[in-house]
């Protein structure tokens, strides 16, 4: 098992009408994920929502934008880019199956773009 990388490597838009709640169900059902995985964190300050995803493979933190309907989706994925590609399919899929769109853009230890997904 590849270590996660110490800074993001993946940085992608999330596009939801609804909010981020169902997002995270989806992705817990979808991948299997549990609430202490995929969760939830609601600000004290402002009341704004941000969606975590932590794994051992990945880690993932939505930013909100001001688009009501559109947030960064930024993280760190483990392993070549074939790997990391597989675990953005497996994100991407499970969104898009429900309605939902992330796309990413990947990038190498040197902060050099590497890929795209989809």
């Amino acid at each position: 098992m590849n270590e996660l990388p110490i800074t993001n490597n993946v940085y992608g838009c999330l596009y939801s009408k609804v909010g981020l709640r169902d997002v995270a169900k989806v992705l817990r059902d979808f991948l299997g994920l549990s609430e202490k995985q995929a969760y939830i964190y609601k600000s004290q300050f402002d009341g704004n929502e941000t969606l975590k995803i932590r794994t051992k493979a990945y880690e993932f933190e939505t930013q909100n934008l001001k688009e009501g309907d559109k947030w960064l989706f930024n993280g760190a994925v483990a392993g070549d880019i074939d790997l990391i590609k597989a675990t953005l399919r497996e994100i991407c899929d499970s969104l898009k199956f429900k309605g939902y769109e992330a796309n990413f853009e990947i990038y190498d230890e040197n902060f050099e773009f590497i890929s795209e997904y989809p």
